[in-house]
């Protein structure tokens, strides 16, 4: 069979020749325009005025009495952006149209191959049957498929009347990837496509699995990906606190390429509505942001009842990052809402259910290349959901200079330096404006409002020096702070009123401190060969310290931070200044203190084989302590312990305890200047100890036993293939019974147990166990758990379970909650693609009772 490729002009160079001719041809050959006499006052009427490539397999024909020409078996023809493949196309000259069909299936002549395929541009058509018009370009389409940006649809006739224009006769659409028999589709008699726009259909019934599930008069889709302005469909149904509701009924405007906005609206018959509202912007690489807002107005009962309820509640979001240049950011998440109430009312998500603070925090950063300097703006507000308090900080502003070696040249390495060089300085600074507003009781035991401001700076200026003489590295240092402040506090004793009288007073005033010391430490190893099994060795690294820190008694008289008052039994009392303020004061009382600590970390090395080798970690522990050498009693501090473990990727286990050396007085109800040690023989009281065990998991469960043909390259003999034929028979009775399965699980397993006993006499314990368990029985399942339970309480904390199904083109989601305050369910069937989203069920139960949607 010959192939046969042309390139020509149609009308222009061969086709008005060939055509010309009066006599038939012989298909298979090409015929010799030299012998034929051309009418040069004749000139071709057509719009076709680009080259069209066309092949066929079998052969091209030319029909000069018709003025048409046939393409046979695998033809294919190519013009400007259209290209068609196709059993059989027939051009035709006069109507300046082409039809494509497909072939004969020569095993069954009811059925065809190669049915018409044309693309155009990014557009997709297929049927059996295709004509198209090159002056008009329309064309039509006999049960024919077109691809669209979203899915596809499937007409009994498709007809393009313009290049944006699509007329379908009992028409369906569909976003499934089966086309031969979608489990769902949208069918209508008539429909008219706007490609990469809308699909409008009139008497529409949605399908599924061949089933009506409902009608509608008319309906418009999705013919696109990507962000399209349009009306977001509403839903209904019923909730079971505020009656039937017709809910997110809106409009999405896509404003532009970075910035688009949406509106939503809902409405209840029983005296409740919604509105809500996001406005999202990006520009790549220089910033993103999105502002949502809510507002919920409740209106129950009449005027004239006493249990009438009237509330507005309201929300405002905003998420905000955006690089101003390489040096400068601007981040931050900003959160104002009116009370607890708006989540209680308005969501079903247990996390904004379960949120006690709407917290805000904006920061504005920048930092100097190639130098130590650095600066941040801050805002940071924190609401308290409960109570309705508010703390605000603005601004807060930073300063910084990280460490610096200011008598370090370029060219000193660590092995030359002088020792001078070690010399090193940072410097911080902050400056912050606190606002508070909190809902306090007046004297008559009625609610009021309590606003406080606070304005302070403080400078934070460190310098160290820090040489190593060979094994050791010694560290003095020299910590400085100074305080601004633009208020102080004064308090004296009302004898008439016996109690404390607090005085406010307007004055800046600066607060000096420092504190000084110098630490010591070095690291000692040890290693032993056990020789046992395959451990090469342990290896026990101690890393000791010890500082000593001097802190001057800040609260004596000659410094003018501390106040004295005396009550009427005589008693002083002394007080700081400014422990209202924004950073505090300095601590009452000198320290002379000597810090010591102890780190431990065992590792062990195995032997896999002769060139590698493991290494593993086996504990860390670390213990502290400290001696104050200026205190009047109870010089030492507790030892804290702590310890880290793991046993392979198994299991992770920490934790840690504190000891206290002194007695606990039952008289007194605290710890007196009394050893243990000389009092009751023990060294020390545990006073409190936690521990952690966790473990994650992730496998699959599987089952991989195939049966194994045998391979055999020789001919073998009757015995020997009779032999095999009876052995295949029994391994195809053993794969009925022989299920293969994988089955990804994973989970989490963590548990905590504490107690403290600083005071014996009122101990606290805690012990509780949370885990989680996910597994997908097949690709379209998939399951997953979690809970906490707490062995004191015995109380079962937030358990949920989520179960999802893949069902090709739809989905199943179903979150239940067995207890707790917002125990309930959550179920929902959608269809997966983003453009039909809104098509679903939806049913929940909650506290305020059953929610539908539809």
């Amino acid at each position: 069979m010959r192939r046969i490729f042309f390139q020509i002009l149609f009308f222009t160079c061969i086709i008005p020749a060939v055509y010309s001719q009066e006599y038939s041809i012989d298909s298979t050959k090409i015929a010799d325009t030299t012998k034929v006499k051309i009418d040069t006052n004749r000139q071709a009427s057509s719009d076709i005025t680009e080259i069209i490539n066309y092949n066929s397999e079998d052969s091209v024909v030319f029909d000069l009495k018709e003025k048409k020409m046939y393409l046979y078996n695998n033809a294919e023809l190519t013009y400007k952006d259209l290209k068609l493949n196709s059993g059989i196309i027939v051009f035709e000259q006069e109507a300046q149209t082409l039809d494509a069909m497909g072939l004969p299936d020569s095993a069954d002549r009811t059925k065809f191959t190669q049915l018409p395929l044309m693309y155009q541009g990014s557009e997709k058509y297929e049927g059996t049957l295709l004509t198209y018009n090159f002056q008009t370009q329309q064309g039509s389409i006999s049960m024919g498929y077109s691809d669209a940006d979203v899915g596809y649809y499937f007409g009994e006739r498709i007809k393009k009347v313009t290049s944006e224009v699509y007329f379908i006769r009992n028409g369906l659409y569909t976003t499934s990837t089966e086309k031969i028999d979608p489990e769902y589709y949208f069918f209508s008699p008539k429909m008219k496509i706007i490609p990469k726009d809308k699909v409008f259909a009139q008497s529409v019934f949605l399908y599924v699995e061949g089933v009506p599930i409902f009608w509608i008069p008319f309906a418009v889709l999705p013919n696109r990906t990507g962000r399209s302005s349009g009306l977001i469909m509403p839903t209904y149904g019923n909730d079971g606190t505020y009656g039937a509701y017709f809910a997110n009924f809106g409009y999405f405007w896509a404003i532009n390429d970075y910035m688009d906005l949406t509106f939503k609206g809902s409405a209840f018959t029983k005296g409740r509505f919604d509105i809500t509202s996001r406005y999202r912007y990006a520009l790549k690489y220089k910033f993103s942001g999105t502002l949502d807002a809510g507002y919920t107005k409740i209106r129950t009962g009449e005027d004239s009842d006493l249990d009438k309820f009237s509330s507005d509640q309201w929300v405002i979001n905003l998420t905000h990052n955006q690089n101003i240049n390489p040096t400068t950011t601007l981040n931050g998440n900003l959160s104002f809402i009116s009370g607890k109430s708006y989540y209680d009312n308005s969501t079903n998500n247990l996390s904004d259910l379960l949120r006690q603070n709407a917290i805000s925090n904006l920061t504005l950063s920048k930092f100097w290349e190639e130098t130590p300097y650095s600066m941040s703006v801050n805002y940071y507000r924190d609401q308290n959901l409960q109570n309705g308090d508010v703390s605000e900080r603005l601004p807060s502003i930073s300063f910084t200079r990280t460490e610096s070696y200011p008598f370090r040249s370029e060219s000193s390495t660590g092995s030359n330096l002088k020792l001078y060089e070690y010399f090193s300085y940072s410097y911080s600074g902050n400056f912050q404006n606190n606002r508070i507003k909190q809902t306090v009781k007046n004297y008559l035991g009625l609610d009021s409002t309590y606003n406080d401001s606070r304005l302070g700076a403080r400078h934070s200026l460190n310098l160290s020096f820090s040489p190593q003489f060979e094994y050791f590295n010694i560290r003095p240092y020299f910590y400085y702070t100074e305080l601004w402040y633009g208020k102080y506090m004064t308090q004296t004793f009302d004898a008439a009123l016996n109690k404390v009288v607090e005085k406010e007073n307007n004055g800046f005033k600066s607060v000096r401190y420092f504190q000084t010391g110098v630490t010591l430490n070095t690291k000692l190893i040890g290693i032993v060969n056990p020789k046992l099994f395959n451990i090469t060795g342990i290896r026990h690294t101690i890393t000791p310290s010890i500082t000593y820190q001097y802190t001057p008694d800040f609260s004596s008289d000659k410094w003018g931070y501390y106040g004295k008052f005396t009550d009427t039994t005589g008693r002083s009392y002394k007080y700081s200044y400014f422990y209202k303020e924004i950073f505090g004061g300095p601590g009452i009382g000198e320290s002379q203190s000597i810090v010591l600590s102890v780190g431990n970390l065992f590792e062990m090395k195995t032997k896999v084989n002769d060139t590698t080798e493991n290494k593993f970690q086996l504990i860390n522990f670390n213990l502290s302590s400290q001696y104050n050498f200026a205190a009047d009693s109870l010089k030492w501090s507790e030892l804290n312990t702590n310890f880290r473990t793991q046993i392979g990727s198994i299991l992770n286990i920490g934790g840690g305890a504190t000891f206290n050396f002194y007695e606990f007085d039952n008289n007194v109800n605290t710890r007196v200047n009394r050893y243990l040690l000389s009092s009751k023989g023990k060294l020390a009281d545990m006073t409190s100890f936690n521990i952690n065990l966790s473990t994650s998991y992730s496998y699959n469960l599987s089952n991989t036993n195939e049966n194994t043909a045998l391979k055999q390259e020789e001919k073998q003999d009757s015995v020997q293939m009779k032999k095999l034929e009876m052995q295949k028979r029994e391994n195809d009775k053993k794969e009925v019974y022989d299920v293969k399965y994988n089955i990804p699980i994973s989970g989490s397993l963590n548990y905590n147990y504490s107690l403290d006993r600083h005071n014996p006499n009122f101990v606290f314990k805690t012990s509780n166990i949370s885990g989680s368990l996910a597994f997908s029985p097949s690709e379209k399942w998939k399951f997953s758990f979690a809970t906490s339970y707490d062995f004191f309480t015995k109380q079962i904390s937030a358990p949920y379970v989520t179960i999802y199904r893949d069902l090709k083109s739809w989905e199943v989601n179903f979150n239940w909650y067995p207890v707790g305050v917002y125990r309930g369910f959550f179920f929902q069937l959608r269809i997966k693609a983003p453009s039909l989203n809104d098509i679903k069920v939806e049913k929940q139960t909650n506290a305020r009772g059953v929610y539908q949607t539809f």
